[in-house]
């Protein structure tokens, strides 16, 4: 059958028919609290909750006739057999950013629909667009009720959002896909992706006790990859006077202790402009402080500093862009006591830089400043551009039904379409989607859902015809 004897209308349709079980299947598996954590034994190697969704997700792929593998709990498929072994990949991702059941109207692993939108952590990133790729799959098949050439290969990862783990032991044992795409970022295409390095800068000293307005602890940042929204500082006051408040910094005095707490908006570590840095808010107002001459006060007050621009880099040293992107660069996750301070920053660079030059820089900056540096995570950029033979056939999928042009995208997030040669980001926000991954009260509408799954049935077609 040619593509121009497919009747997408009837696709359509048929995920009309299938939208609320597909909805009540997103429901259930955004009720599993996937964050990852320890390993719990064989097949658990991310904890059990994450364990937990992947059978779920497993589960339910048999249930819809689809053949099922588990590689020992780090990444699980579905096949939907065309009529040879050549593979088309759909990789999604099962594990989720942590929550803060406190900042979210209802509990994030207890989702709920209302006012046209699924609420629950993950319905965005990537829950959703998980069962939309999936079940746009399925209606493809019953639609069109013959194989399709190329087998189609719904790929589950289940530690995306900490290293991609789950897919480097993956292709330690099984042969990739040649091309596909992976449901987890924006419409209409990413043709590029930032690069990433994660980092640490860290520091020892030694305590000095009874000096006014001591430093007890510092902590800060849940992940890595978000922008803080709150970071709390305790001091000894030992007989110094309350410094004055500031915008979003309250101070609570609890005998000789003082509570500094610092508030702000999370956003995704690839679009911080979109956040408000609590962590860089703290710094900035501790180094203000008349704290004790030592090696507390000297890590902070060259953090604060450092990090002035909690965006783009500028007061670290390491600004830059090219024609299609720009660097950005935060403080990411505080652990600072009596003993030593660690910091955790995330950097994304421009697309066609390389990592060691910024390697470079930030060992040159830590040397500076007596600091330590470790680099615990360095990903190189991707960029296709839109003569990429994959970027033609999803750029068209999306305008064959939507109808917009709009030209592709170069993003700061790095999706598994980064690890995988012949893959692409595709989907499932909109130009209209609030920007909600890794925030409080992340959602889905249910238009957006099932469009998404409408052009994900075309995309697939089109790259396994």
């Amino acid at each position: 059958m040619s593509e121009a004897e497919v009747d997408f209308s009837q696709v359509d349709h048929k995920l009309e028919q299938l939208y609320p079980q597909m909805e009540k299947h997103l429901l259930q598996l955004l009720s599993y609290p996937s964050v990852e954590a320890p390993s719990a034994g064989t097949g658990a190697p991310f904890g059990q909750a994450v364990a937990d969704a992947l059978s779920y997700c497993l589960e339910l792929a048999e249930s819809l006739g689809l053949p099922t593998t588990n590689a020992d709990g780090y990444l699980g498929t579905a096949d939907m057999r065309g009529s040879s072994p050549e593979l088309v990949g759909v990789l999604s991702h099962l594990d989720v950013v942590p929550a803060n059941a406190n900042d979210w109207q209802t509990p994030p692993f207890s989702p709920q629909v209302r006012d046209g939108r699924i609420y629950g952590r993950g319905a965005l990133d990537d829950k959703g667009p998980l069962i939309a790729s999936l079940y746009a799959g399925i209606a493809l098949r019953d639609t069109i009720n013959h194989p399709l050439t190329k087998t189609v290969r719904f790929m589950f990862g289940c530690n995306e959002e900490s290293g991609f783990g789950c897919l480097k032991y993956y292709l330690q044992h099984h042969q990739p896909p040649s091309i596909g795409f992976s449901p987890d970022a924006e419409f209409p295409l990413i043709s590029g992706e930032k690069g990433i390095c994660h980092f640490v800068l860290s520091s020892s000293w030694q305590s000095v006790q009874g000096a006014p307005l001591q430093i007890c602890q510092i902590t800060a940042g849940s992940a890595i990859n978000i922008v803080p929204d709150r970071a709390e500082a305790v001091l000894e006051l030992n007989g110094a006077e309350l410094p004055d408040a500031a915008p979003q910094i309250s101070l609570t005095r609890e005998g000789n202790l003082l509570h500094i707490k610092a508030t702000g908006k999370a956003a995704h570590a690839s679009t911080p402009e979109e956040g408000d840095n609590a962590l860089a808010r703290l710094l900035a107002f501790l180094a203000q402080l008349p704290l004790e001459p030592s090696g507390a006060s000297y890590y902070i007050r060259t953090l604060a500093r450092l990090f002035a621009d909690s965006c783009f880099g500028a007061s670290l040293g390491v600004a830059s862009e090219d024609e299609v992107s720009c660097l950005t660069v935060i403080p990411s996750v505080l652990a600072l006591d009596a003993k030593g301070g660690t910091l955790r920053c995330d950097m994304r660079f421009p697309v066609t830089h390389t990592g060691d030059s910024y390697q470079q820089q930030l060992s040159s900056l830590a040397a500076q400043y007596q600091m330590q540096l470790q680099i615990l995570e360095l990903q190189e950029p991707m960029y296709a551009g839109t003569d990429n033979p994959v970027a033609k056939k999803l750029l068209q999928a999306y305008r064959d039904y939507t109808g917009d042009l709009s030209e592709p995208l170069v993003i700061g997030g790095g999706t598994y379409a980064k690890a995988l040669p012949g893959f692409l980001a595709f989907g499932p926000e909109f130009a209209h989607t609030p920007k909600l991954c890794h925030q409080a009260n992340e959602y889905i509408t249910q238009k957006d859902l099932l469009d998404a799954a409408k052009i994900y049935s075309r995309a697939i077609y089109a790259l396994a015809r």
